[in-house]
């Protein structure tokens, strides 16, 4: 019982200090860069995108993105009563949640 209690404190401390730190800034680095550069926002301009590229994509970045998604709309649901109270509701919205899912779902494979 107790070692359940420490998990979840941890749990809880750690979606807090890194999610927001690291995933949300990867999701705004990526979105700022590849949809500039493309002229239809499903399709990317640029072809020579390695297999490579897309297989360390497909393993690891999206299971990623996907773990970061979920966890920031845990978040997301844990600080909206405070974010409405700063009247930066649809701010957080858009940091913890759409974010990386834009970041896991909507981007080109095999393109960070």
């Amino acid at each position: 019982m107790i070692l359940g209690k420490r998990f979840m404190a941890v749990a809880i401390i750690f979606s807090f200090i890194v999610l927001p730190l690291g995933s949300t800034a990867l999701a705004d680095d990526v979105h700022g860069t590849i949809f500039m550069s493309c002229t239809n926002k499903n399709v990317c301009c640029d072809a020579s995108v390695k297999p490579f590229y897309m297989t360390v994509d497909l393993a690891a970045a999206r299971p990623l993105g996907i773990a970061s998604t979920i966890l920031g709309a845990s978040t997301f649901i844990v600080s909206s009563p405070f974010s409405a109270l700063g009247n930066n509701f649809g701010q957080s919205f858009d940091t913890l949640v759409k974010k990386p899912f834009m970041y896991s779902f909507k981007r080109p494979l095999g393109i960070f």
